[in-house]
């Protein structure tokens, strides 16, 4: 839709950007006794790495940096690949803060895309490094009402369009900064400003706790003495060999040898199978489908491979399919497996996924290997194919050379341990815990999203 706006004083900033947003104006003028504020005046430094290109040199991560990319910063549990620091000319303007808002730097405008988007530092990103990509604010005063209150609101729908233009290029956006320090901040009650940041901090410290949580149900599994001896066997990189008597469920799978002999091992000690551990016909693709985009109340919202592993997913309004609902849907105690991709470092391929995140409401991608446990295995089976070794014996599985995929006959036939009733309660008591957690934090920065929307927007618009 195109739209026509004027502006109370032409200048090179609402000249220059065919993606100039006229809420700008709106939000310069006072408005019933409030002011705005210039997002610059909060800031001590806007993207102090935004635009700086290095070339990425590879290292053991015992000697490197975790270098995350834009994808990586809104998900769920970020792992990027580790780097060497010295690949980086100013190492200590890449490493993020907790409390900075990191925003998705490049892109294009696609009503789905995370350019523009906003996250904010917590302990899972903390410590980390941001590339180019990344435009990185830091604050004054980090944490502060004020701080969580811009975050907030750059969260909202007009909050990432005031963002977006900002932007110029043609092909591949970027932010100018200068115009991002320009941004005009609407004021708002310090009563609803309080609200507002103490919300945004429930949505840190819970999501904090799903990370804990979750590696807490992995680390039980992780610490069994027969998985720290595979571990420990696979840390190097190197070519390894399997000898196997059969049955060959197939001969095209060149990464079932990834875990050597340990495979055979695992397979000796663990009895139990995980197709056993599926409901009948439990492990399966979607198909194939036409796409075709429309406006809500019309369609369904749908979720491709990025967003299902994304703390924050941005559904795709598309037109509900003519295929069948198991399909297309899953219930809430599904796992979800990033079956398409590559098996590089810091890709989604072998993560895996539970449904009871609000997923279930949503159309997923044929790009999704869907896992149906028996109802008493789904906590048992996110900790153990989420941990380590569980993702190393998912890409086991993996077939193809350009882009691989899982056999679904080599999947079944997957080993998995046998942990006596303690270790299992406490798996499943953690995978609750992060389950109760992270719902609480979406729960929680939506509805800071919300009293921006509905309490604060409104008087400055009217």
């Amino acid at each position: 839709m195109r739209t026509a706006f004027a502006v109370s004083n032409a200048s090179v900033d609402t000249l220059r950007a065919l993606n100039y947003s006229p809420f700008l104006e709106c939000f310069r003028q006072p408005r019933g006794g409030k002011n705005s504020t210039r997002l610059g005046e909060m800031l001590s430094a806007v993207g102090p790495a935004y635009g700086t290109v290095f070339t990425r040199i590879d290292c053991q991560p015992s000697h490197g940096v975790e270098l995350i990319s834009q994808s990586d910063m809104f998900s769920a549990e970020p792992a990027g690949r580790v780097v060497r620091p010295d690949s980086m000319a100013r190492p200590e303007r890449h490493q993020v803060q907790r409390w900075q808002v990191l925003i998705a730097g490049a892109g294009t405008l696609g009503e789905t895309e995370l350019f523009g988007r906003s996250i904010i530092a917590d302990a899972r990103l903390e410590g980390k490094y941001v590339g180019p990509d990344a435009l990185a604010l830091s604050f004054k005063e980090p944490g502060s009402v004020d701080s969580l209150y811009v975050y907030a609101f750059l969260c909202t729908d007009i909050g990432v369009s005031l963002m977006r233009s900002t932007s110029y290029g043609t092909k591949l956006l970027r932010f100018w900064t200068s115009a991002v320090r320009k941004l005009c901040i609407p004021d708002a009650e310090p009563a609803v400003k309080e609200r507002v940041a103490k919300a945004i901090r429930t949505a840190v410290e819970k999501r904090e706790k799903y990370s804990r949580e979750i590696r807490a149900a992995r680390r039980i599994i992780e610490d069994l003495p027969e998985v720290r001896e595979v571990l420990l066997s696979c840390d190097d990189r190197k070519a390894r060999f399997t000898i196997s008597t059969g049955p060959f469920v197939t001969i095209g799978a060149r990464n079932h040898a990834t875990l050597g002999t340990a495979r055979n091992k695992l397979d000796r000690l663990w009895r139990s199978r995980l197709g056993e551990l599926m409901e009948p016909n439990g492990i399966y693709n979607g198909p194939r489908f036409a796409r075709v985009t429309c406006s809500k109340p019309h369609g369904i919202d749908f979720l491709d491979q990025r967003d299902i592993f994304s703390i924050r997913p941005v559904a795709r309004r598309i037109v509900e399919p003519a295929i069948s609902r198991r399909l297309l849907y899953v219930s809430d105690s599904a796992l979800l497996i990033a079956s398409n991709g590559q098996l590089s470092e810091g890709t989604l391929f072998a993560r895996v996924e539970t449904a009871a995140f609000g997923i279930h409401r949503c159309g997923i991608t044929q790009h999704i290997l869907r896992l149906i446990p028996k109802p008493d295995e789904h906590d048992f089976l996110l900790g153990f194919l989420s941990s380590k070794i569980g993702g190393l014996l998912l890409k086991s599985t993996a077939v193809g050379t350009s882009i691989p995929m899982m056999h679904l006959g080599l999947l079944a036939s997957l080993p998995c341990p046998h942990l006596n009733d303690a270790n299992r309660a406490a798996v499943s008591n953690h995978v609750q815990a992060a389950i109760k957690a992270r719902t609480a934090s979406e729960t929680a920065e939506n509805e800071a999203v919300r009293i921006i929307e509905q309490e604060v927007l409104p008087s400055w618009l009217a």
